[in-house]
């Protein structure tokens, strides 16, 4: 009898074994990253245009840049999206909305009203309240914030990085005609500030200091001045959009520049990541938890794609 049992409790376990080991590689190896990933269209025939950022809890803000109408953005809205693609909120009565970034303490901050000579950090609070802690001269474009609440503000006609503390002081962080034409930013793990040059296609590296070295150039993608639209950085490499040329780049800190995504044409086909395709990709951010980045479309139908790494 005892014999009989282990028996049947080595069959059973050999076989419990054999059906959840390769279900186990399947789900779970690389941390759950799909080896084969493609890009996914999660929200189609939609207004928003510009900046992309995600929040720590997962929803995704796109803001409506609009066009370059005199000396601003046309656009007036940023979207709140869940994951999944549904628009939960829409802020409204902005002009020319652009870089956006959230606080710990749930607060929305946002580059607003520029208009070539200055722009606005505009602080949107939980309660819709809204209050201008900065001015910058040029025209502050994009942003980024760290965890310890403290804003970093690139600059497209101005050659500086601005630092915005938690408690309102404005810090010129770098100064460097190199950085004119800055729009893409993010923070590597060692926090220095990566820059994107929207109309080089440079890309450098600012240390806490405001210490400025180039990491690289992404080479052959400028055309009439559209170069690097944003960056996001995920575990110290940077992911750019080439917003005139259609394609998503991964670059490392060592400067190895690799056409990760999109195959040139300026349409909206979802699939492999090399067969799709992107109409003028612009916004780029990551969610960590999911392992997805979302990506905004300058022209065309407009949409918001997502890349499950």
């Amino acid at each position: 009898m005892k014999t009989h049992f282990k028996t049947h409790t080595l069959h059973a376990l050999f076989f419990i074994l054999l059906f959840t080991v390769p279900l186990c590689l399947s789900s779970c190896y690389g941390d759950g990253i799909d080896p084969n990933p493609e890009v996914e269209t999660l929200i189609s025939d939609f207004p928003a245009n510009g900046a992309v950022s995600v929040d720590r809890e997962g929803f995704i803000y796109v803001s409506e840049y609009g066009r370059f109408v005199d000396t601003g953005g046309s656009g007036t809205r940023i979207f709140k999206l869940a994951p999944s693609g549904r628009i939960v909120d829409t802020i409204q009565g902005l002009t020319g909305p652009m870089g956006t970034a959230k606080d710990t303490k749930g607060n929305l901050y946002v580059n607003n009203a520029n208009n070539t000579v200055n722009g606005q950090v505009l602080r949107i609070a939980p309660n819709g309240e809204r209050i201008v802690i900065a001015t910058i001269e040029g025209w502050p474009s994009s942003m980024t914030i760290d965890h310890k609440d403290n804003l970093y503000i690139s600059n497209y006609t101005a050659p500086t990085v601005h630092k915005i503390t938690p408690d309102g002081e404005v810090i010129v962080l770098a100064t460097d005609p190199r950085l004119a034409g800055g729009v893409g930013i993010d923070l590597d793990s060692r926090g220095n500030i990566i820059v994107a040059n929207f109309v080089t296609a440079d890309i450098y590296s600012i240390t806490p200091d405001g210490e400025i070295s180039i990491i690289a150039n992404i080479p052959d993608i400028v055309i009439q001045n559209f170069g690097i639209g944003y960056i996001t950085v995920i575990n110290d490499v940077i992911y750019a959009t080439g917003i005139a040329v259609n394609y998503i780049f991964r670059v490392t800190l060592d400067g190895t520049v690799e056409t990760i995504a999109g195959n040139g044409e300026a349409t909206q086909i979802d699939g492999p990541l090399l067969e799709a395709s992107f109409s003028n990709p612009n916004g780029i951010a990551f969610n960590k938890y999911l392992k997805t980045i979302y990506i905004s479309e300058y022209t065309g139908v407009g949409g918001v794609r997502k890349i499950k790494l």
